[in-house]
Parts: C-alpha cells; sequence; structure tokens
C-alpha cells in the first residue's frame, strides 16, 4: 500500500493530479466513445429513425450508469478515507459491501428490462416510428446492466487504492473491443440496434473479466473476504448516502433528456429528437474530461481530508479546477468552430446536419462553467458531505434546465430547447462559485487549528 495509496498523501500536488487524472480523463473518453461509435455506426448503417431509437433510450442507460456510480462512488470515498486513517478492516468491509450490491441491482435491472421495457420507452418519448429501435437496443443493455455496475465499482475502489493506471486499462481495452464489435454486430450481422447494445454489453464484461482478476487474486491494497459480503446497514447507507449525488445527478440528467425529448417530438418531431442525440453524445464527450478530474482527485481530496493535511486537499481543488477547465475548453472551441464536421461523423442526413449546427452551438455556448459544479460536486463526495453535493446534483438538471426547457420553448420552440442548456450552466456556477469560496475557508480554518504549535 505504501507505493500507491500513501503517495496520495506525500506526493506533490500537480504530479499526484497529473498521475492520477490523466489515466481518468483518458478512460472517460474512450468510455464516453461506446455511445458515440454505437450512433455512428447506427446513424450511417440504418439511418435517422435508429439514432432516434437509441436517443430515446440513452435515458434508461444513463440509470444504469448512474447506478454504478451510486455504489462506485460511494464505496470509493469511504475506502480512501479509510486509507487516509490506516483503517483496513473498513476498506474491505465496504469492498464486501459493494459486491453485494451490486448484485442486488444487477438483478433488479434485469428484471425491470424484462417487463417494463416498452412503457419506459414510451416515456421517454418514443413515437412508433421509433420504438422498434429503442427496444431492440435497451432490453439487452438492461439484462447486462450488472456489467457496468460492477466494472464501475471495481474501477473506482482501484483508483481509490492510488492506482490510476491499473483501473484505466480495462476501460481502454473494453472501448477498443466495443469498436471492433460494432461493425461486426451492426454490418456484418445486420443487427441493427441490437447488434450495438450487444457490442456495447460483451466488451464491458471482458473489462470486468480483468478487473476481477485483479482484485479476487489479492493483487490490490484492499483484499475481498467472504465474511464482508455481508450487507452491512450501516455501510450500505455511508455508500448510498455518499453516492446518491451522482446517482441523483444522472437520473436528473436522465429526467431532463425525457422532458427535452419530448418537448422535441413536440415542436420538432422525430428529426429534432435525433439531432438531440447526436449533440447529446458529443457534450457527453466533451465533459468526460471533467468527469476524470473528479474521478482522479477524489482520492487526493478524501486521502489528504482523512489525514489532516487540510492544505493539500486545498491545492487539489485549485488543480482540478484549472485542469477541467482547461480540457472543457478545447472541446468547447472545436464545436463553435466546426459543427458541420462532427455533425456529419454521424450522419450524412443534410436536414440533421443543417439543423443541427446552431442546437450545437447553442449547448456547448459556455460549457467551460460545468467544470465547477462538477469538480465542487466531487469534492463535497470525496470529503463525505453528502448533502451539499446532492444539493449540485439537483441544481443544473432538475431546477434548472427542465423549467428553462419548457418556458422557453413556449416562446422560441426547439431553439428555446437548445439555449435552456446553456442558461442553467451559467446559472449553476453563480450558485456553486460561493459554496466554493465557503468550503476553501473552512479548510484553511482546519489547516490552521491542526497546525503544531511551538513551546516557548
Amino acid at each position: 500500500m505504501k507505493s500507491t495509496a500513501e503517495a496520495l498523501g506525500h506526493e506533490p500536488i500537480r504530479r499526484l493530479m497529473l498521475r492520477m487524472t490523466t489515466p481518468a480523463v483518458v478512460a472517460l473518453l474512450v468510455q464516453a466513445l461506446y455511445n458515440v461509435v454505437d450512433a455512428i455506426f447506427v446513424g450511417h448503417a440504418v439511418g435517422t429513425l435508429a439514432i432516434a431509437g437509441i436517443s430515446v433510450a440513452f435515458p434508461v442507460f444513463l440509470v444504469v450508469i448512474g447506478l454504478g456510480q451510486l455504489i462506485a462512488i460511494g464505496s470509493a470515498s469511504t475506502i480512501s478515507r479509510a486509507l487516509g486513517r490506516r483503517d483496513i478492516e473498513t476498506a474491505e468491509r465496504t469492498l464486501g459491501n459493494a459486491f453485494s450490491l451490486v448484485a442486488v441491482f444487477g438483478v433488479s435491472l434485469l428484471l425491470v428490462g424484462t417487463l417494463f421495457s416498452a412503457p419506459l420507452m414510451r416515456f421517454c418519448g418514443a413515437t412508433d416510428d421509433v420504438l422498434p429501435y429503442a427496444l431492440a437496443y435497451i432490453s439487452i443493455i438492461l439484462a447486462g446492466g450488472f456489467t457496468f455496475i460492477l466494472s464501475f465499482t471495481l474501477s473506482a475502489i482501484v483508483r481509490a487504492e492510488g492506482d490510476a493506471v491499473r483501473a484505466t486499462v480495462p476501460i481502454v481495452c473494453s472501448a477498443a473491443l466495443n469498436i471492433a464489435l460494432d461493425p461486426l454486430f451492426i454490418f456484418g450481422f445486420r443487427m441493427g440496434t441490437a447488434g450495438a447494445a450487444w457490442a456495447t454489453v460483451i466488451a464491458q464484461g471482458v473489462g470486468l473479466v480483468y478487473l476481477l482478476w485483479h482484485i479476487l487474486g489479492g493483487r490490490s491494497a484492499v483484499r475481498l473476504r467472504l465474511r464482508n459480503l455481508r450487507l452491512r446497514a450501516a455501510l450500505a447507507r455511508e455508500t448510498v448516502a455518499i453516492g446518491a449525488s451522482s446517482f441523483i445527478r444522472t437520473v436528473a440528467a436522465s429526467l431532463s433528456i425525457v422532458v427535452i425529448n419530448r418537448l422535441l417530438g413536440i415542436h420538432g418531431g422525430d428529426l429534432s429528437i435525433a439531432i438531440y442525440g447526436v449533440v447529446n453524445r458529443l457534450l457527453s464527450f466533451a465533459r468526460m474530461p471533467v468527469f476524470g478530474v473528479v474521478d482522479g482527485s477524489q482520492p487526493i481530496f478524501g486521502f489528504n481530508f482523512g489525514a489532516q493535511q487540510y492544505d493539500r486537499v486545498e491545492s487539489a481543488i485549485w488543480h482540478a479546477l484549472a485542469f477541467g477547465g482547461l480540457a472543457c475548453a478545447g472541446f468547447w472551441a472545436l464545436f463553435l468552430l466546426f459543427p458541420a464536421a462532427f455533425l456529419a461523423m454521424f450522419s450524412s442526413d443534410p436536414e440533421l446536419i443543417a439543423q443541427g449546427i446552431p442546437a450545437l452551438r447553442w449547448i456547448v455556448l459556455v460549457i467551460p462553467l460545468f467544470a465547477v459544479q462538477a469538480i465542487v460536486g466531487g469534492l463535497y463526495q470525496a470529503l463525505g458531505r453528502a448533502t451539499h453535493a446532492l444539493v449540485i446534483s439537483l441544481l443544473r438538471d432538475v431546477a434548472l434546465i427542465i423549467p428553462c426547457a419548457l418556458l422557453l420553448s413556449h416562446f422560441f420552440g426547439t431553439t428555446g430547447v437548445w439555449a435552456a442548456a446553456s442558461i442553467s450552466d451559467l446559472l449553476s456556477a453563480l450558485v456553486v462559485l460561493p459554496m466554493l469560496a465557503h468550503e476553501v475557508r473552512r479548510l484553511r480554518r482546519f489547516h490552521i487549528a491542526h497546525q503544531p504549535t511551538t513551546a516557548v
């Protein structure tokens, strides 16, 4: 553990942030290719309605990802703080608890996929023309949902030990396999949207095998022991409470997509839903570097807070904000300057490209500000401040974007829907910045209070 976990408390912050966040950023960018590549192949092989189908299914896919984040972030936060206190027993109990929670959620998803796929797709905005494509995709994703949840959980736990590179390997391998399987299933076997789903689930399962080999083979700092598989109420509550903000953020994003799909169906029809599906995938890809910075910095926040090294926590905050903002700004510039080129990757439909250009520009207008809310929310999770993290999670995707989209679409149609995203990002940053300033002052007070006194 000395070479990985304890480096979190001693390595210079800038070098540590680069070492921890770079693999996480790479991993999430590669992981984002899952949905991007699926949409590209589906768009060119099947057409605009198929893109609309996987776009309608995307909110439910997000809920699967949210369940993975619920367990992953909650468990990783508890483990990193426990390692900072050198409390190995709590860390190992948390790992066992995580496996049991994954089993419960995996079985639940399988049942939901078997019994309620059609009503879910209708609720998400599927029209009669779009429904068959959406059902073919989401039924397979839900059946294999446990692979996503367990992969996210184990990857976050390995990262919480300070081993960022090893946590990245299975994600990169899975994405490469997904890219290879997509054309085989979609073009070769002519499976359409079902082929895209099978490629994603199979690729995720292969990455999971590597993580299981690492954890179960005793190669990690935290060991899985059979006695720890029994669910402990206190640990389960802590895991869920800390991870809840990420889960609710993801569910909120899912709900906002459902609302937006429905509004677009009213004001623009299936073409507008397909445009939003493409733009939303590009937006998700642009946000992944920020989430990578969050994932990479959370073990640093949690370990150093547990070790009472509050000055290192503050330094890590500023580095995370700088890294996240710069990464987001790069995509911001590319999308504003070359929107048609990015849209053409997904479809050759001239109407989709023509109407998609203003949509993409409106939605990414202030995207660098997203780094502020994401990193401050991640900080609160790492410190175990579940309520504060929850507030930030609900702010943008529930309290702001849904009312903005409903109001602006009434006056400006689809343009109002596109503009609602940027207005929500701007207002979120204005709310979160004072919270950040308060937290920094709090850390400085803790740092002064824990300075050793000099004897006279």
